[in-house]
């Protein structure tokens, strides 16, 4: 449940800036939560690992105001970092905290938005998970907030993830093909997913997966306030990175942008 194995946080985060399929993840997740989060919006991030994701989302909507939890020092350590270096830690508010059962200030306060990116395939198992989904579906209740939910999913072929990574990314270090390997397979199928969040009372959602290979899933729901007005942004991704983007986002089968 908790990732923080000093050298897999290192090798995790140095992928996040080197590797252009983690970079499109980000971006897509970026695009995900500027399309469903109003102006001047507040965003609870559940799970916020070495903080590429959500710096990906900060830099892209600079007024966000964020509180982000992790259960992880390591993590939480290397996001602190990370967030100072870019000049967005005003932004961001860091708590040591467990997603499945929040302290009363997160879980009674006042949120346009919940996201919970990369981060359900760590707990591990099925009651855990539920008590997650619980806290998310409790948050977006309350204050009938917006709701963004991606991870990987669970393939049919155990050898499917391992052959692409071999095919896209053959020069990543092996712990960290090992750690994408190790999640994808600890992962739950979309169908799985659904009818945990349908349980949760988080019914009703939209959904999305990858194409042709369906290794990564989507969950999303608007919430009351209306997102900012469309604002064009060109991606900040180059190379590789912008390909893989493009890609990623033409290839998934539905999104909120």
């Amino acid at each position: 449940m908790v990732m923080d194995d000093p050298e897999s946080v290192a090798h995790f985060h140095e992928g996040g800036l080197q590797n252009p399929g983690m970079q499109a993840v980000y971006d897509f997740g970026a695009r995900a939560v500027d399309a469903l989060l109003p102006l001047n919006g507040r965003l609870l991030d559940l799970g916020v690992g070495s903080g590429r994701a959500l710096s990906a989302i900060v830099r892209r909507r600079p007024d966000l105001k964020v509180t982000a939890v992790d259960l992880a020092p390591n993590m939480l350590a290397t996001a602190e970092r990370l967030f100072e270096e870019e000049g967005i830690d005003g932004q961001i508010e860091l708590v040591k905290a467990d997603i499945t059962a929040l302290p009363d200030e997160l879980a009674d306060g006042e949120w346009d938005g919940v996201s919970c990116m990369w981060t359900l395939h760590q707990l591990p198992e099925v009651e855990v998970l539920r008590g997650a989904l619980r806290q998310i579906a409790s948050v977006r209740r309350k204050n009938d907030a917006a709701v963004w939910i991606s991870d990987f999913q669970r393939l049919r072929d155990p050898s499917a993830t391992e052959a692409m990574l071999q095919c896209v990314d053959p020069l990543s270090p092996l712990i960290l093909r090992k750690d994408a390997m190790a999640s994808e397979s600890a992962a739950f199928t979309i169908d799985e997913l659904a009818a945990e969040l349908a349980a949760a009372g988080l019914e009703g959602m939209s959904r999305g997966h990858a194409r042709p290979l369906p290794y990564l899933q989507a969950f999303w729901t608007p919430g009351a306030r209306s997102p900012r007005s469309p604002i064009a942004t060109s991606s900040p991704l180059r190379g590789a990175a912008r390909r893989e983007a493009t890609l990623l986002s033409l290839g998934f089968s539905a999104k909120p942008f």
